[in-house]
């Protein structure tokens, strides 16, 4: 009896690891090289709140500039821990075709989280006579973005602070970092076999790892029918660990995660190529929340774009827009294959579209309007559908 329970426990493991590392592959990145067209408007992608040797990370500022270059991302704001030294030592720069901005990661203690202050300003930290709200508030008095990070910690309870102090002006809505430790949990551990044993063949196996992130979500939407919170997100690249004491391979590597989610801004105002200029559209769009979130290791998401029209104004994600008798609102995406196109307002689902590339909808209450797009793969072992967050938009804010 003990050989035949130990017989099926082990097919049992033997099964989930197959099914797990196949899954992984399943979970693939569609390859899309078709034109981007946002219209009149300029879409730029980049990857924010990630370290360097300055504070946690294992890679340099120039190691970081060159991958992104290489990636052709247009943008990467870097956040430090506790430390302003890169902002003070003025590492503001163009590095090919990607702006490099310096910005901060005040870590406090465990009950009082993480947050990122992105601007113009080197902001105050706390320690002696500044407290930590002090420094946030200071933050928020120069015109910085002063963003929750890690809003939810690993264990999925909620950092009771999110509304601690009204400086808070953004969140993350997905932190990569955050979200593969959490793969660690015995319910989810076989993301992290699917994962971590085709990772060395193919990184895009990241893929599998990639949820809805539901509470979130859920306090972005419940901030924001109280007051305006840009969200965005983030890799947070500190958590990546070297395997083996003398080994020079890491998991994950920053490369696979510089390409695995990106916000992406929505201007006006294209690039001129002077660095002065282009980041102040940059700094514009994200303190704005004309932005949004892109699992780019899916699918390359410029071209999305999420506008409403009311009268003769109209307005983009992050706007505010006056309703006058009606609004509509318009999304297009840039692939409509196996997608599922979602409208919400105030938190609630009010729209869902199955494979279309263009969506219009006539709206008569104001409210909280944001997108959410999904894909879908094929999983084992019964070859049902999931789903993969692809877009995560900001709101736009409809009023009377």
């Amino acid at each position: 009896m003990k050989k035949r329970i130990l017989k099926i426990f082990v097919a049992l493991v033997v099964a989930i690891f197959v099914a797990s590392t196949l899954n992984s592959l399943l979970a693939y990145r569609i390859k899309r090289w078709a034109s981007i067209n946002a219209g009149k408007y300029y879409e730029y992608s980049g990857v924010v709140n990630l370290q360097t040797t300055y504070s946690s990370g294992i890679a340099t500022y120039h190691e970081i500039e060159k991958m992104c270059d290489s990636l052709s991302l247009h943008f990467v704001i870097i956040s430090d821990i506790n430390t302003t030294g890169p902002m003070r030592q003025n590492l503001s720069h163009r590095f090919g075709m990607t702006l490099v901005v310096p910005g901060v990661e005040i870590a406090a203690s465990n009950t009082s989280g993480r947050y990122l202050v992105i601007g113009d300003s080197i902001p105050l930290l706390p320690g002696g006579k500044v407290t930590l709200d002090a420094a946030l508030q200071d933050a928020a008095d120069k015109g910085d973005l002063v963003v929750l990070a890690q809003p939810y910690d690993v264990s999925g309870d909620a950092l009771t602070n999110y509304s601690r102090t009204k400086s808070i002006t953004g969140m993350e809505l997905y932190n990569s970092d955050q979200a593969w430790r959490s793969t660690l949990s015995p319910l989810l551990i076989n993301k992290f076999i699917g994962g971590y044993f085709f990772y060395g063949f193919d990184t895009e196996v990241l893929n599998y790892w990639l949820a809805y992130p539901s509470q979130q979500m859920k306090a972005f939407d419940f901030l924001n029918t109280r007051r305006k919170i840009v969200g965005i997100g983030s890799i947070g690249a500190s958590g990546i660990t070297r395997i083996g004491k003398d080994s020079n391979w890491h998991f994950p590597t920053y490369q696979s995660l510089l390409d695995l989610v990106h916000t992406v801004i929505v201007t006006k105002v294209p690039f001129n190529g002077l660095y002065h200029h282009d980041r102040a559209i940059l700094l514009n769009a994200i303190r704005n929340g004309n932005d949004f979130v892109a699992f780019s290791g899916l699918e390359h998401a410029r071209g999305f774009l999420f506008t409403a029209k009311s009268d003769t104004s109209e307005a983009i994600l992050g706007d505010s827009l006056r309703l006058v008798d009606h609004a509509v609102l318009d999304v297009a995406i840039p692939d409509s294959q196996n997608v599922e196109t979602q409208i919400v307002r105030d938190g609630k689902i009010i729209a869902t579209y199955k494979n279309k590339g263009t969506v219009a909808l006539q709206v008569n209450s104001p409210g909280e309007y944001r997108v959410q797009v999904f894909q879908k793969r094929t999983m084992l072992p019964f070859f049902l559908s999931r789903s993969f967050p692809w877009i995560l938009s900001n709101p736009i804010y409809i009023f009377r």
